[in-house]
C-alpha cells in the first residue's frame, strides 16, 4: 500500500470463492481503503492538486513521501474525493426563514497578476508600453498593467444574535 511513509507491505488473511470477489475482515478493522492508496495520501493528494497543477502536485508528494504517487494517480484521487460532492448538495434542503432570519450578502475581490495572454487588450496594450523604472520591482507609485479582479460573492442567512459592547470586550477595569 502506498502511504505518506512510502510504500508499505500489509499482509492478511483472505476469504475466497469462486465466481465472487475476495473477502478480508482485517481490512474493516484497520481502516484500509479500497485501493492502493492510504487514506492520508489520497487527502495530501487532493490538497496538493487543488493548488496548481497535478505536475506541481506530484512533484510536490514524490518531495514529502518519495515516489509513492503518478501524475496519472494523483487525478484519479482527486476525481474520486470529488465525485459525490453534487450528490451531497443535492440532499442539503434549505429549511424555509422566518422574517427574524437576516439575509447576509458578503463580498471581496482581489487584484490577481494575470499571464500576459490573459490580459484584455487594453490592459495589454498598456502593459508592454509601460516603461518600469527598476527592473525586478515597480517603483512608487507604478502601475503594473498586469492585474484583472477576481470577484467573491457569499450568500447566507443568520439568525440575529444581538450583542451589548461589554460582550465582545471587557471593561477597562477588568
Amino acid at each position: 500500500m502506498a502511504c505518506v511513509f512510502g510504500t508499505v507491505t500489509v499482509e492478511r488473511c483472505a476469504w475466497r470463492q469462486k465466481g465472487l470477489p475476495s473477502v478480508r475482515p482485517a481490512d474493516r478493522a484497520l481502516s484500509l481503503p479500497a485501493g492502493r492508496h492510504s487514506h492520508g495520501l489520497r487527502r495530501l493528494a487532493v490538497a496538493e492538486a487543488v493548488r496548481g497543477s497535478y505536475d506541481q502536485a506530484k512533484a510536490s508528494i514524490d518531495q514529502r513521501c518519495g515516489r509513492v504517487l503518478g501524475k496519472r494517480q494523483a487525478e484519479n484521487l482527486s476525481i474520486a474525493a470529488a465525485r459525490d460532492i453534487d450528490a451531497f448538495y443535492r440532499r442539503r434542503i434549505p429549511l424555509p426563514a422566518t422574517a427574524e432570519t437576516l439575509l447576509v450578502l458578503q463580498f471581496d475581490g482581489k487584484g490577481i497578476v494575470m499571464r500576459p495572454e490573459a490580459l484584455r487588450p487594453a490592459t495589454l496594450k498598456a502593459h508592454r508600453a509601460a516603461r518600469r523604472a527598476m527592473r525586478t520591482r515597480l517603483a512608487p507609485g507604478e502601475k503594473p498593467h498586469r492585474k484583472r479582479m477576481a470577484p467573491l460573492a457569499c450568500v447566507f442567512d443568520a439568525d440575529p444574535a444581538p450583542r451589548r459592547p461589554h460582550d465582545i470586550i471587557a471593561p477597562p477595569d477588568g
